[in-house]
């Protein structure tokens, strides 16, 4: 087996995101696929995709994972751009090597644990509106689909809002009001998750977190912009809820100041950004040195979605992966709806690589 081309596919996933997905093709006819997305950055990555291409033509895949993973990693130039680049790329080649030998990825990562994983259904991609009426009715939908955990965003800011800004206070009741109103919608038994997507400061993080204590959250995420692990540990010895992060991060290396202060509960490593699949397994293996747990950061398509699949179910330390709910409805047609979600569990495929049949046609009937 040895590589012919590599090619990209970009799609509108719409909402300002586009999906990107990397097909590599080889001389036996076999195509693996992988996701780079990016959404506004895709042109760049879609440049260095390309910049590779010449260094991979003629090669073997299972040749390359490891030597380019390693490359990668010591590039004092390397940014997201390039690591996620190189994420769908690898993938690709992961999807690839399982096919050569005619067994899924996490075989070939030593095995599974699970057969399905525990999905949460983060319904922003899907929200109409920002109140919290309209939260709260989008948010019944998943859970009326057998999803058993919920993601949100409290804080909606404006295009002016500068991240690390004190709170005002209507922005906070408002909320408030949000999060009361979508925890009414799902009633108690369903885990709520909120994402703070850097907007605050620790102060007000602290008093957020105070004042949602009373809705049961199950995590806050990304509180606000992280300069200082050892402050981010004294945020989450002073909060009653999981705090989780991490997902803006690339390669192990990048969260090894995190571990050593022991500043999250949980880890948020997306397989499109950190360096592909074997560097994401990596940075989870040593999350469990330190008793933390790992989300995978998924605001994805179906390729995205099926390489953490692959990774979560080796994972001890796993406790839920993240999934783009409500985003487009032909996201099914672009894997042949091999991507099979089950009462809010995504189930876990015999079938070699990732595990999914890709339709490159399909993509293309939506590229942007």
């Amino acid at each position: 087996m040895q590589i012919t081309d590599i090619a990209t596919v970009r799609v509108n996933a719409e909402r300002g995101r586009t999906w990107l997905f990397v097909e590599v093709s080889t001389d036996t006819g076999d195509v693996g696929i992988g996701e780079a997305s990016q959404s506004r950055f895709d042109a760049g990555v879609e440049l260095l995709v390309q910049q590779m291409k010449a260094h991979l033509i003629g090669r073997h895949p299972m040749d390359l994972i490891e030597p380019l993973r390693t490359k990668l990693l010591h590039d004092p130039f390397a940014d997201r751009t390039r690591y996620s680049a190189f994420s769908g790329i690898e993938q690709a080649l992961w999807d690839l090597a399982g096919k050569a030998v005619g067994q899924p990825v996490h075989r070939l990562l030593g095995g599974a644990h699970v057969d399905r994983v525990r999905l949460y259904a983060n319904i922003n991609a899907a929200k109409q509106g920002d109140s919290p009426d309209a939260l709260a009715r989008v948010a019944a939908q998943p859970v009326a689909e057998g999803f058993t955990a919920i993601k949100m965003y409290p804080f909606v800011l404006g295009p002016d809002f500068a991240a690390g800004a004190p709170l005002g206070r209507a922005e906070s009741q408002l909320a408030v009001a949000r999060v009361r109103a979508v925890r009414a919608a799902v009633g108690p038994d369903i885990d709520l998750l909120t994402d703070w997507a850097w907007t605050l400061t620790p102060a007000d993080a602290l008093q957020m977190a105070d004042r949602l204590a009373e809705f049961d959250l199950w995590w806050v995420e990304e509180p606000y912009v992280v300069a200082d692990p050892a402050a981010l540990a004294e945020l989450r010895s002073g909060i009653g809820t999981r705090l989780a992060g991490g997902e803006q991060l690339q390669g192990a290396y990048a969260f090894r100041g995190l571990f050593e202060a022991r500043s999250l509960d949980v880890i948020m490593p997306d397989v499109k950004w950190i360096g592909g699949i074997a560097e994401m397994r990596n940075v989870c293996s040593t999350a469990a040195t330190y008793d933390v747990e790992v989300a995978p950061h998924n605001m994805s398509g179906p390729v995205a979605t099926a390489a953490s699949l692959q990774v979560s179910v080796t994972l001890r330390n796993f406790a839920i992966l993240e999934y783009c709910w409500g985003a487009v409805p032909w996201r099914a047609d672009l894997v042949h709806g091999t991507e099979r979600v089950e009462d809010g569990y995504l189930v876990l495929s015999g079938a070699p690589g990732l595990g999914i049949e890709w339709d490159g046609a399909a993509a293309r009937m939506h590229a942007v």
